[in-house]
């Protein structure tokens, strides 16, 4: 076998360990892809499940069992007794939602957390809305999934990600 022989056999042996390493790259981006994917999907799942819950609820404590006039906003729950009432079981309107913890263990794949914030907000038409602590007939809830699972990597140094939604709810009974 000649120099040019072995040069030849070197560097195929060369193009080959770099398409080895090529293709195993490759192979461990497409599983964390997947993996990333997955973990949002579930948070995803998660947030909507509590979000839809959320809209089977009455609007306030004060409209569960009846119903107010669009002057009578002072009865309705003031903004820093939201949370769960004292002697409820159970959620029975949206305000009970606020400040909510859920820690979710999903079977091989990852610890998730879920928490709720509600708050009133002021409307401002065409779309403009504040957050006030003034009691009005629309509420915003918002629903925060996190997982340590969870990573941006679009960042130049990853960060733990949290997926976010929101919606508003509004009393439009009025006699």
């Amino acid at each position: 076998m000649g120099l040019g022989q072995t040069l030849l056999t070197i560097m195929a042996l060369m193009l080959l360990g770099r398409l080895i390493l090529t293709v195993n790259r490759t192979v461990l981006e497409t599983g964390s892809t997947k993996d990333v994917a997955e973990y949002r999907i579930t948070a995803t799942s998660l947030g909507t499940s509590l979000m839809e819950s959320a809209h089977d609820l009455a609007f306030d404590e004060a409209t569960v069992d009846t119903f107010l006039t669009s002057s009578q906003t002072a009865s309705l729950t003031a903004a820093s007794s939201f949370g769960m009432d004292a002697g409820d079981t159970g959620f029975d309107d949206i305000d009970d939602v606020h400040n909510y913890i859920r820690i979710d263990t999903i079977p091989n794949s990852a610890i998730f957390f879920t928490t709720a914030k509600v708050q009133f907000i002021s409307v401002t038409p065409p779309a403009t809305f504040t957050i006030t602590t003034t009691p009005t007939f629309n509420k915003l809830i918002t629903v925060y999934v996190t997982s340590p699972y969870m990573m941006n990597y679009s960042l130049d140094v990853p960060t733990q990600d949290t997926l976010i939604f929101q919606s508003i709810f509004s009393y439009w009974y009025f006699r």
